[in-house]
C-alpha cells in the first residue's frame, strides 16, 4: 500500500484489468510498431528497436503488408517476428530493455511462439537470456553458446502445429541486466531437421503487487474494481476468502490479498470509504395510521433536496409513495429512493375460553382477515377440533405485523370419566361386539387386561385401539364372567396424574 490519501468524486468507479501493460521492460514487445511497413522477409530492423544478433536473418511480419509468410495470425495485434533454425544456422532476437533489472528483484518473462512443423522443434533449447552487455556474434551464424534464465522444457508433445504456445518462466536479476537475446542456445537441428519459429508478446515484468492509494468513493452506488493482478500469479486469497485476481468494492472498509507467485509472495491492502454513506433503507410496508422517519446523516457541508423540495437531512411519511432525496457535498453527488405501502394490520380472534365437560369435542373457529394464518405448533388447516385441556395459539402475519390470540380449553368443570361396559356379545351381529372402553378428553389410555374368572389373563394390549374381541389366541372364548383392567394417564390443570380401574364384565353369547 503506498502512503497518502485520495478523494475520487465520482458516482461510479471501475478500474479494468491490464494497469500491468504498463510495467512491459521489452520495447515494442507484441511486434506491433515499424519503422517501414516489412514487404518482404529478413526485415527485423523494420520493428524497432529490435536488432539482429548474429550474421543469420530473422523475419518481422506485419499486417499492414499481405504475405503468405505469415502462416497464422499473431496471438494479439497485427506483428509477429520469425525465426529459422537449420545446421550451423541460428537466428536470434535481440532488444535493448526500457531500464536495467535491478539487483535481487523477481521479475516474470513471459512470450508465445508456434510453429507448422513441431515434430522438428528441439525442446530444451529456446530461452531468453538477460545481460548487461550487448550481445553480439556478428562474424557467424551459429548457435551463440549462453547459459539463458528462461528456458522452454516443456515435452514436444505437448506442442500442436501452427497453435501459439507460452514460454514462461521467473528470474531474480543480478542487477544491471539491460539486454535480451531470444533464441536457440544448447542444440541445432540435425540434418534435414530445419523448422521456422513465430514468435509474439513477449514481455517482462517486475513482480509486484499494487492496489493504490486509499480512496474516498462517493456514495453507496458507487463501486471499484480492485486489481490485484500479479506477473505470474498462481493463486490469490482476499481477506474475504475470494480467489480471483479482481475485487468487487461495495462498501466501506479495508480490503487485503495475498499473491502467490513461483519466486515470492506478496500482500498489499488499500482502505475504502465513502463520502457519502447513507441508504434510506429497503422498499417497506407499514400499518395504516404509522409514520416511517427517513433520515440520512447531517454534515454542514452538504446541501439535502427532497421529492417535494424541502431541504432537510429528515422526512416524515404518513402515506404510501416514492420518496427520494438528493444529497450534494462539494462536487460528489449522491441519491436514494425508497417505496412506502400501507396496508391494514392483521386481525385474529379464537373465540373465549372454553369449559368443558366429559367426552365432549370442540371446534375452535378462528375469526381472521388481512394476513395468513398459522397455528403456533404447526397444527394444519384453520378450524381444530379439540377433545382434551389445553392453551392452544395462533398467529396471522403480513407484511404490516404479526399478531396473535389464544384460547383456554379446560375440562376440569367437571370431574372426568373413564367409561367401561358390563357386559357385551360377541356373536357378530354388529352390535355391541366388542369390549370398548373411553374416557373424557383428559384421559389418555395406556393399557387394557382381561382376565377371566380364575385371574388368569386372557388378554392384553398397550397399544390402541384399546378393544377385546372375546377371543383367546384366536378361540372364541366361553360366556361367562371376567374382569378387566385398564391403565391411564389424567391431564388436568397443568399436573399428569397415572392411575388404574378395574370392573366386572360379562360374556354373552
Amino acid at each position: 500500500m503506498q502512503k497518502g490519501y485520495s478523494w475520487l468524486w465520482v458516482s461510479l468507479v471501475a478500474f479494468l484489468p491490464g494497469i500491468l501493460a504498463g510495467q512491459n521492460l521489452i520495447p515494442n514487445g507484441s511486434f506491433e510498431t515499424y519503422r517501414n511497413c516489412p514487404h518482404q522477409d529478413n526485415q527485423l530492423i523494420e520493428a524497432t528497436p529490435w536488432y539482429n544478433p548474429n550474421r543469420a536473418t530473422p523475419d518481422f511480419y506485419h499486417e499492414c503488408f499481405k504475405t503468405g509468410q505469415m502462416s497464422l495470425p499473431p496471438h494479439s495485434g497485427q506483428g509477429v517476428a520469425r525465426l529459422f533454425f537449420d545446421q550451423g544456422w541460428a537466428e536470434y532476437l535481440g532488444v535493448r530493455l526500457t531500464k536495467p533489472l535491478l539487483a535481487n528483484e523477481c521479475y516474470y518473462f513471459e512470450m508465445y511462439i508456434a510453429t507448422d512443423t513441431p515434430n522438428k522443434y528441439l525442446t530444451e533449447t529456446l530461452g531468453a537470456y538477460f545481460s548487461t552487455d550487448l550481445v553480439t556474434n556478428a562474424k557467424t551464424t551459429d548457435i551463440v553458446q549462453l547459459s539463458p534464465q528462461i528456458l522452454d522444457n516443456q515435452p514436444k508433445s505437448s506442442i500442436a502445429r501452427l497453435k501459439w504456445q507460452q514460454v514462461s518462466g521467473f528470474m531474480t536479476a543480478k542487477g544491471g541486466e539491460q539486454y535480451l537475446t531470444i533464441g536457440s542456445f544448447y542444440k541445432q537441428p540435425p540434418f534435414l531437421g530445419f523448422y521456422y519459429l513465430f514468435v509474439d508478446d513477449v514481455s517482462l515484468m517486475p513482480v509486484t503487487l499494487e492496489l493504490g492509494k486509499d480512496t474516498t468513493l462517493c456514495g453507496r452506488k458507487s463501486t471499484l474494481l480492485l486489481d490485484a493482478t500479479t506477473p505470474g500469479a498462481a493463486y490469490y486469497r482476499w481477506n474475504d476468502k475470494s480467489t480471483k485476481p479482481t475485487l468487487q468494492v461495495t462498501k466501506p472498509g479495508k480490503y487485503s490479498v495475498t499473491a502467490i507467485t513461483n519466486c515470492k509472495t506478496l500482500t498489499d491492502s488499500i482502505t475504502v470509504d465513502y463520502a457519502l454513506n447513507f441508504s434510506l433503507g429497503a422498499d417497506t410496508t407499514i400499518c395504516d395510521g404509522r409514520t416511517l422517519s427517513l433520515q440520512v446523516p447531517a454534515t454542514t457541508a452538504s446541501t439535502y433536496r427532497w421529492q417535494d423540495g424541502s431541504s432537510t437531512n429528515t422526512f416524515t411519511v404518513r402515506q404510501a409513495g416514492q420518496y427520494s432525496i438528493r444529497v450534494t457535498q462539494a462536487s460528489c453527488i449522491a441519491s436514494d429512493t425508497i417505496q412506502v405501502q400501507y396496508i391494514r394490520p392483521p386481525e385474529l380472534d379464537l373465540g373465549p375460553d372454553k369449559q368443558l365437560c366429559g367426552a365432549q369435542l370442540f371446534v375452535i373457529k378462528p375469526v381472521v382477515a388481512e394476513g395468513k394464518f398459522t397455528w403456533i405448533d404447526q397444527t394444519s388447516g384453520i378450524e381444530r377440533t379439540v377433545s382434551s385441556s389445553g392453551v392452544y395459539r395462533a398467529s396471522v402475519q403480513n407484511a404490516c405485523a404479526t399478531v396473535t390470540d389464544s384460547i383456554m380449553v379446560d375440562y376440569s368443570a367437571c370431574d372426568c370419566v373413564l367409561y367401561a361396559p358390563n357386559t357385551f356379545t360377541p356373536n357378530g351381529d354388529g352390535l355391541n361386539d366388542a369390549f370398548l372402553a373411553y374416557g373424557c378428553g383428559d384421559i389418555t389410555i395406556t393399557s387394557l387386561a382381561i382376565f377371566n374368572r380364575w385371574g388368569e389373563i386372557v388378554f392384553e394390549t398397550k397399544d390402541p385401539p384399546f378393544r377385546w374381541d372375546g377371543t383367546y389366541h384366536d378361540d372364541r372364548c366361553e360366556t361367562g364372567e371376567y374382569a378387566w383392567r385398564i391403565q391411564y394417564r389424567l391431564r388436568q390443570r397443568g399436573s399428569v396424574i397415572t392411575d388404574q380401574k378395574t370392573g366386572p364384565l360379562s360374556l354373552i353369547r
